[in-house]
């Protein structure tokens, strides 16, 4: 016997495929999201140790701006004649 394909048949399977190809890509999106998610917060545990050690060592510093960011005088910027 031969079956009769009819037009709603042929669009219930294309959108049946459409919809099952954007739950996999949301899936898929959703996984990568997770790994990203897990790096950012390893990179932060990484650098917070990090930028806690820069704070206190700059707050025991009275005068932290000038000290790093001292204008030269002439004479230390003139190269040797």
């Amino acid at each position: 016997m031969l079956m009769k394909l009819d037009f709603n048949q042929i669009v219930s399977v294309v959108v049946l495929g459409i919809l099952s190809w954007g739950a996999v890509q949301l899936y898929q999106m959703n996984a990568n999201m997770a790994v990203v998610s897990y790096k950012v917060d390893e990179n932060y545990n990484m650098i917070k140790p990090m930028w806690q050690d820069f704070l206190v060592r700059s707050a025991k510093y009275d005068g932290y701006k000038s000290e790093f960011h001292e204008q030269p005088s002439f004479q230390a910027s003139i190269k040797g004649d």
